[in-house]
C-alpha cells in the first residue's frame, strides 16, 4: 500500500507525517525481507532433507552436514529480521493508532517528544492497550468496520497469547503476565525457544500497514463533510 499524500491538510504536523512515512516505508522493506528470510529457511531445510536421503548408508555425510550449518545460519537471519520487523511494526501500530485516535476525536497534535517516543518499540502491554482501542473506522462502510474489528480481535488474542507464552521462558523473563507486559518482546527473545512473534508477526505487519491510509481517508471524509454526524461533534 502506497503512502498517501498529506500535503493539502494542516490536520497533521510535519513530524507526525514524517514519522508515519518513515515507519511505513521501513515496514515495506522489512516485510519483503522477512518473506525472503522465511523462503530461505524453508529452502535450506528442503535441501538438507534431500541430501540426507541420497547420502543415507554412505560413509561420509559432508553434504548434509554443510547444509545443516547453512540452515542454522538461515534460521538466525530469519529470527533477526523477524525481531526487527516486530520492533517497527509494533511501533507503527501504536503511533498510527495514536494519530488516528486524536484526529477522530479532534484532539491536539502529538508533541514532538511524544512522536519520537512512539517511533520506538512499545512494551507488549502498550501494544495490547492500543489493540483494545475501538471505533476509529467511523468514516468507513459497515462491512469494512466489521472486517477491521475481526482483524483487531484476532491480533489482540495473538498478542495476549504471546504474553502468556513469554511467562514460560524462564531465564530472567517475568513469570507473571503483567511483568511480561511491562517489557518489550525483543528483550525476551531466547535462543533455543521458538520466536515469541511466531504466528503473530505477519498479522501485525498487515495491521500496521493500514494506518496512514486510514488517517488520510478520515481527513478526506472530514473535509468533504461526509462523516457521520457524531464524528463532527
Amino acid at each position: 500500500m502506497d503512502f498517501p499524500e498529506f500535503t493539502d491538510t494542516a490536520a497533521l504536523t510535519t513530524l507526525e507525517i514524517e514519522a508515519l512515512r518513515a515507519l511505513h516505508i521501513t515496514l515495506q522493506d522489512l516485510r519483503h525481507e522477512y518473506d525472503s528470510a522465511l523462503a530461505l529457511t524453508q529452502r535450506s531445510y528442503r535441501m538438507e532433507e534431500n541430501a540426507e536421503l541420497y547420502t543415507q548408508g554412505r560413509a561420509l555425510s559432508i553434504h548434509p552436514e554443510a547444509l545443516h550449518q547453512a540452515g542454522r545460519l538461515a534460521d538466525r537471519y530469519e529470527r533477526g529480521i523477524g525481531l526487527l520487523a516486530w520492533r517497527y511494526a509494533s511501533a507503527a501500530t501504536v503511533l498510527g493508532t495514536a494519530v488516528l485516535e486524536r484526529v477522530v476525536h479532534g484532539r491536539p497534535a502529538l508533541t514532538a517528544a511524544r512522536v519520537t517516543t512512539l517511533c520506538n518499540e512499545p512494551s507488549l502491554g502498550e501494544l495490547r492497550e492500543c489493540l483494545n482501542v475501538t471505533g476509529l473506522q467511523i468514516a468507513r462502510d459497515p462491512w469494512f468496520r466489521e472486517q477491521h474489528e475481526e482483524e483487531r480481535q484476532t491480533l489482540l488474542a495473538g498478542v495476549e497469547g504471546t504474553i502468556e507464552n513469554a511467562t514460560e521462558l524462564g531465564e530472567g523473563v517475568p513469570r507473571d503476565t503483567e511483568g511480561v507486559a511491562a517489557g518489550r518482546l525483543t528483550a525476551f527473545d531466547r535462543e533455543g525457544a521458538d520466536p515469541l512473534y511466531e504466528g503473530v508477526l505477519k498479522q501485525l505487519l498487515v495491521y500496521a500497514d493500514q494506518f496512514p491510509m486510514e488517517i488520510s481517508w478520515f481527513l478526506k471524509q472530514s473535509r468533504t463533510g461526509a462523516l457521520p454526524h457524531q464524528a463532527r461533534t
